[in-house]
């Protein structure tokens, strides 16, 4: 099965979980822990341990593996229009 399809059928089953492409930004937790990333918002690249998450932030050049809980996904225009293309 094509990993966007698995992703699609990850996020039927749990829409809060965290997949390859999503727009990500530090939680609530994850400034508290780490205060130096601040407002960064960056893009989901792949996993890394079972609880992280490899993220490449804009205005960095590596990439950077988080802990899953210190992530929170940014609302943008990608989900609709994914959306509208499963519909249609």
């Amino acid at each position: 099965m094509p990993r966007t399809m698995i992703d699609e059928f990850d996020r039927e089953l749990d829409p809060d979980r965290l997949t390859y492409g999503d727009r990500v930004r530090m939680s609530p937790l994850g400034l508290e822990r780490h205060p130096s990333y601040g407002p960064r918002e960056g893009v989901i690249v792949g996993m890394g341990s079972p609880n992280s998450m490899r993220v490449k932030f804009d205005d960095r050049v590596t990439i950077q593996a988080i802990h899953r809980d210190y992530l929170e996904r940014v609302a943008s225009a990608r989900p609709e229009k994914r959306q509208a293309r499963l519909i249609s």
